[in-house]
């Protein structure tokens, strides 16, 4: 019985691994139960039925049917509490977060097709979603930048994307020699 419950313990631990490495497909969580039956939640209810189970099979002598009753009863209310704690507080603090739009191109490359000056915005291309995109532009220090040079997107404010020329991004980068 220890075996059963230490191999429930190790597997609860790696679900738990692979649902943090792989997340949780919103696509695939259509039906109403399937949505609670997801990784997390198995593997909280792996884990638990192996940390009661284990102590109570080494340092008792209940019988198999007790022991895995317990276990049982354990790992259930560990994958209700998850659920709860997902439904009630994960989910609805998901849904109040509402990104900042000046940020969304954050990091992305683009190329200027107009030169920048510190005066005068100029026009920067990107690829977004699989399009080419163009957006007035200006340089984010106020110095110029002139026509095919590679920059990055800082912010997007009232239409004019804020950026700084990528060879000052990648040199700030740098690892110390």
């Amino acid at each position: 019985m220890r075996a059963l419950f230490l191999s429930f313990f190790i597997g609860g631990l790696v679900l738990g691994v692979v649902s943090m490495i792989a997340g949780i497909d919103r696509e695939q969580r259509r039906g109403r139960w399937v949505r609670y039956l997801n990784l997390p939640t198995l593997g909280t209810g792996a884990v638990l039925f192996g940390i009661v189970g284990y102590p109570l099979a080494k340092y008792t002598s209940l019988q198999a049917g007790a022991l895995l009753a317990i276990a049982a009863v354990a790992a259930l209310a560990g994958g209700i509490a998850m659920v709860a704690v997902i439904a009630g507080w994960a989910v609805p603090s998901a849904a109040r977060d509402i990104p900042d739009e000046r940020y969304l191109l954050q990091g992305h490359l683009a190329r200027v097709t107009r030169p920048l000056d510190g005066s005068h915005g100029g026009e920067i291309a990107f690829e977004l979603e699989g399009r080419r995109q163009i957006a007035t532009a200006t340089s984010l220090d106020g110095t110029s930048i002139a026509v095919d040079a590679e920059v990055v997107i800082e912010r997007v404010e009232n239409g004019v994307a804020y950026v700084e020329r990528w060879a000052t991004i990648a040199k700030q980068l740098e690892l110390p020699s």
